[in-house]
């Protein structure tokens, strides 16, 4: 084949099987080589590496980890219901040009393409406890990318590693496995890879389940018992002279002391867990971290500890920080439902806004189901729904009701005599610069002299500033829930915490000009009028 040696993951070598024949009562696992490609995938690869420019848009990818994935787990039910947008961005991995990308662009592609392959694999075989289950998922299924057929075992022993040499490469290539580096809520990017390698290195290895300190000994992740010359081989970058000294430069500032005052300090490993990195276990904590195997691994590769970050998920009695819970409540519930989601969301929002339920919350938890963008849009969209459909019932089904509602508040009969002269410009103004509540707002407006195509003009406009702040929390809120639990990137986060920043400071600016707009306008219509010179 065209592909270097493949062995299975976690294949027991010659000596180990002598040693059990031999009565030892020990056995080993033997991890797959870092072996060169050959053939058509090599000669694609190098001429990547020599020459390539070229990038690849992930956004697709990274859309579905947003909803699939929670605090480093999958949720494959949702999976299974965007199961089409999975397979066009499968189908795309197909078609891609291996040899054009640039260097980081085709690792950050192996990487994706790695992980989502394997959900793929799952998805397929849905009633495993273990992706070990699946008949030579590693080894035997082919899957095509950029063109050529390659095994999982293929894309990360044959090619990632050998010519890459990153060791950084085992805290992002996910296993479906309780004991793999948690996959994020995020896509690989090429333009972004470098501080993503680094984000993943610092999660996993300051992990207490893959790093910690006992008894004056390190208790390390499997991966540096597999992998252990992928960190220290001269040519693998980063690297260190030894274990210890590489898992120091990520590592907590205890474990770093504990190294820098003993160099040779010793190591053991840990425990690993096979079960399926499925959301489930969140709400099962027993499960999380279930014994050993007795027998040695024979039918799949090592992999590293646990997904679930020891900040989430805590010893026995295991209890999901309620914010992290939140973020992933939110996101399960409305993400379930598929593409249908955000229309599902959409209505019952523009129904909350008809029957006078504060949207805020509503806006705030948009941000923490779907992101900033999907987010503003499905938020942008309803309440303008909802604010006209208030409108169209206060003016042509209960005018009478909703007139006694609102009798007796001085600002919305000022807000009256403005509309009367100045129309939809009050509007806009008072959108922007609200004097009184949103759904009030809608039902008033209605009672004026203002035309629908105007009202819903300045609406549209007007609303937009503060919707996109709202779910700007929201996001950011559940951005920086999930990166304290390793889920998500802390550069990627403090871009977003930044940009909220910014754009509360230009809502606020705009807001203080819309109000003094307002109530220069609101002073003319309530200002006696001059006395005629006498």
């Amino acid at each position: 084949m065209f592909f270097g040696r493949s062995l299975r993951r976690g294949s027991v070598p010659l000596g180990a099987i002598l040693g059990v024949a031999a009565g030892l009562g020990a056995a080993a696992c033997a991890a797959p080589s870092a072996e060169r490609a050959t053939g058509a995938v090599a000669e694609a690869v190098e001429r990547a590496l020599a020459s390539g420019a070229a990038g690849f848009d992930h956004s697709d990818w990274d859309a579905l980890l947003r909803v699939g994935t929670s605090a480093g787990l999958v949720d494959y039910s949702v999976m299974a219901g965007r199961r089409a947008e999975l397979d066009a961005y499968v189908a795309r991995l197909a078609a891609a040009d291996l040899g054009a990308l640039e260097r980081d662009e085709l690792m950050a592609l192996l990487i994706n393409a790695y992980n989502a392959l394997t959900v793929v694999a799952i998805l397929d075989h849905p009633d495993v406890a273990s992706i070990r289950e699946i008949d030579g998922v590693w080894t035997e299924l082919e899957w095509t990318v950029g063109g050529h057929a390659l095994t999982l075992d293929n894309i990360e022993h044959n090619v990632l590693r050998p010519f890459f040499l990153d060791p950084r490469i085992h805290f992002v290539v996910n296993c479906a496995s309780l004991s793999c580096a948690p996959l994020p809520r995020w896509a690989y990017t090429g333009a972004e890879l470098e501080a993503q390698l680094e984000e993943r290195s610092r999660a996993f290895l300051t992990d207490p389940a893959n790093v910690s300190l006992e008894g004056g000994r390190l208790k390390l992740s499997r991966y540096f018992e597999w992998y252990g010359s992928d960190f220290t081989t001269a040519g693998w970058e980063p690297r260190a002279e030894s274990i210890p000294a590489f898992v120091a430069r990520y590592a907590t500032d205890e474990v770093r002391a504990a190294v820098e005052g003993d160099p040779g300090i010793a190591f053991d490993f840990a425990d690993y867990d096979w079960s399926l990195n499925t959301v489930e276990v969140l709400s099962s904590a027993s499960s999380v971290r279930p014994a050993e195997p007795a027998s040695p691994v024979t039918a799949a590769e090592p992999v590293s500890p646990p997904l679930v970050t020891a900040s989430l998920v805590q010893a026995e009695g295991e209890e999901l920080g309620f914010g992290a819970w939140l973020v992933t409540w939110l996101r399960e519930t409305v993400a379930s439902l598929g593409w249908l989601g955000p229309f599902f969301y959409g209505l019952v929002y523009a129904l909350a806004v008809v029957l006078f339920v504060p949207g805020s919350a509503l806006t705030l938890a948009a941000g923490v189901t779907f992101g900033l963008g999907l987010g503003t849009l499905t938020v942008f969209v309803a309440a303008n729904t909802g604010a006209a459909l208030a409108f169209l019932i206060a003016r042509y089904v209960l005018r009478d009701r909703v007139e006694r509602l609102l009798a007796g508040r001085p600002a919305l009969q000022a807000v009256d005599r403005a509309v009367e002269t100045q129309g939809w410009r009050i509007v806009f103004l008072t959108r922007l610069s609200p004097v009184f509540p949103f759904n009030a707002q809608n039902y008033f407006y209605g009672l004026t002299g203002v035309t629908f195509y105007q009202y819903v003009a300045a609406s549209l406009v007007g609303m937009l500033p503060g919707t996109l702040l709202y779910v700007y929390i929201g996001a950011a809120g559940a951005e920086v829930a999930e990166a304290s639990g390793g889920a998500a990137s802390w550069g990627q986060t403090a871009l977003l915490v930044a940009g909220l920043v910014a754009t509360a400071g230009v809502v606020v600016l705009v807001t203080r000009v819309a109000r003094r707009e307002l109530n220069k306008a609101l002073a003319e219509v309530e200002a006696p009028p001059e006395s005629p010179a006498s």
